[in-house]
């Protein structure tokens, strides 16, 4: 007995594909390099926990920090502002090294890019590089999508932690 498979592509099936390969082919990579300047202990904090849950579980799981940041174009607390990085960070680790779920939005607010947003959302940890979605985007990164990879720089002055950051992103 013979099998037979029709498949008839639908015209808004093929109308999709065609806009699919011309989005694709009209699509920019872009790729930033920046650094992210958090005061943790200062009377200017730019990170402070709204929920702490420290009393009930040392390790802080279930802390939730609210985070408004500076984006600047290198490591020293002089370098140029260019934005913001305003953010949601709950605790999610019972176990191990802390690890934090990170929903940010990074403002740029200056140069090429100046309006325009990327909204990043993934798992982070204080150790080594670590690797986030980039999920969206507004003004020229409108539609974005991509990845970005942060690493924290030792040797920050007291009460700041200092992230250097690469975005790939496509648009």
């Amino acid at each position: 007995m013979a099998y037979y498979c029709s498949f008839k592509p639908s015209l808004l099936f093929l109308l999709f594909l065609l806009t699919a390969t011309a989005q694709a082919r009209n699509s920019i990579t872009t790729h930033l390099h920046f650094f992210f300047h958090e005061k943790y202990s200062s009377p200017n904090a730019t990170a402070i926990a709204v929920v702490n849950s420290t009393t009930s579980n040392p390790r802080g799981f279930g802390s939730i920090w609210v985070i408004d940041d500076e984006l600047r174009e290198g490591s020293s607390i002089d370098s140029k502002l260019i934005g913001r990085a305003q953010a949601m960070v709950p605790v999610v680790s019972l176990s191990g090294p802390p690890a934090f779920l990170v929903l940010v939005d990074f403002f740029f607010t200056d140069g090429k890019f100046n309006g325009s947003s990327l909204m990043v959302l993934g798992r982070a940890t204080l150790e080594g590089a670590t690797e986030r979605s980039i999920i969206g985007g507004t003004g020229k990164f409108r539609m974005a999508r991509g990845y970005t990879i942060n690493t924290f720089l030792s040797g920050a002055p007291e009460g700041r932690a200092i992230a250097e950051y690469d975005a790939y992103i496509v648009h």
